[in-house]
């Protein structure tokens, strides 16, 4: 699937999730993402995320509506405040379910493709491949300068924490950013124009017209709800 095929239907269930907001819509709306992205996946990941990133939400959520409800059914506890944070927590969840799904389906070096084919998305597609870079590429060097601590038998506590590994961390991330930045000056980066790439992302009519199609048909099931 291209990838932004996959970001357009993300975006048109957080479209219909939004606008109809209703707790069964909104609890359909993550199980089928969840199936989608569990199928694409062939593993519990996306459902496991969907949990971790949920459950927090939803105690929060019951820590601030649960108290103030008018039918209290114990101590800071009310049936209309619990049932609010409950629709807020399953509207939550499907949000993050379209999200998390979405992603199955994507790799960086595809959205960065797909997202510089588009006119003047050279841009765009640097930003995005940077910033969903940034993580693994903070975990590679964190290991690197935790293993380099390790061979100088050096021990990491509190106060050598910020010179020895945080200093480290963010001047290679900085450095490194800058080296790519004069790659892509010397390689014509910035130059007007569209770009070219000799194995371009998937993209059939078909996912061109669900692509487009997608939003319309949320927006449309909002107007009828």
């Amino acid at each position: 699937m291209n990838p932004l095929t996959a970001l357009s239907l993300a975006a048109s269930g957080w479209i219909a999730v939004l606008g109809v907001n209703h707790p069964a819509f909104s609890a359909a709306v993550a199980l089928a993402a969840v199936a989608a992205g569990t199928a694409r996946t062939r593993s519990a990941k996306v459902a496991l995320a969907v949990l971790a990133l949920s459950l927090p939400a939803a105690l929060s959520m019951a820590l601030v509506h649960a108290p103030y409800g008018e039918h209290r059914i114990a101590p800071l506890i009310t049936a209309d405040g619990l049932a609010v944070a409950g629709e807020l927590s399953l509207r939550f969840a499907a949000l993050m379910s379209c999200f998390l799904a979405a992603m199955a389906f994507v790799s960086v070096p595809e959205l960065v493709k797909a997202l510089q084919a588009l006119p003047g998305g050279n841009r765009l597609a640097y930003i995005a491949g940077s910033a969903l870079q940034l993580f693994p590429q903070g975990a590679a060097t964190v290991r690197a300068v935790r293993d380099a601590n390790r061979l100088r038998g050096r021990r990491i506590n509190a106060r050598t924490v910020v010179p020895h590994v945080v200093l480290p961390v963010l001047a290679d991330l900085l450095s490194s950013g800058a080296n790519r930045g004069f790659a892509l000056e010397t390689a014509g980066y910035d130059l007007p124009g569209s770009r070219t790439v000799l194995r371009p992302a998937p993209d059939s009519a078909l996912q061109r017209a669900v692509r487009w199609a997608a939003p319309l048909v949320a927006v449309g099931v909002v107007l009828w709800t």
